[in-house]
């Protein structure tokens, strides 16, 4: 090769490499932010076409796609450690559900009781052999 299309691929390779970290910062020129890593996303942003880096550039290639398996795996880390606290609130709140139904019962329990209770003493009250029996008013100390 000569030294013109020497020096001409340096540059490509250059303009390929900087492409590569401005997506990886979430900084491009060129594409939308946020767009994922891959090779037309790269190759867009550094004015090229992807069969260029596909055929010349195999180790800015490799680069890319380890990119690429690293958002990937950031991706999949981020959504591992929401799951991971989302199970541990889910297991709070069962826990939580669990005790309020354990109190929930006793009170149900001791409801049916008063109920019960109630029942018994109004049929008390009302039967025609009892009769109610007011006691004295209670007096006040110190008049004995």
């Amino acid at each position: 090769m000569s030294k013109l299309s020497e020096s001409r691929r340096e540059q490509t390779h250059k303009r390929i490499r900087l492409a590569i970290v401005r997506l990886e910062r979430g900084e491009p020129k060129v594409v939308q932010r946020g767009r994922k890593i891959s090779v037309a996303a790269v190759a867009e942003e550094a004015g090229v076409s992807h069969a260029l880096i596909h055929k010349d550039y195999p180790d800015l290639l490799e680069r890319i796609r380890g990119s690429t398996n690293k958002s990937i795996k950031v991706q999949r880390d981020e959504k591992h450690a929401v799951l991971k606290k989302e199970r541990h609130k889910n297991r709070q709140l069962r826990q939580l559900i669990a005790e309020l139904t354990e109190q929930r019962d006793i009170l149900v329990s001791k409801n049916a009781a008063l109920e019960l209770e109630n029942r018994r003493l109004t049929a008390i009250v009302e039967s025609k052999n009892v009769t109610v029996f007011r006691g004295k008013t209670p007096q006040k100390p110190g008049k004995m």
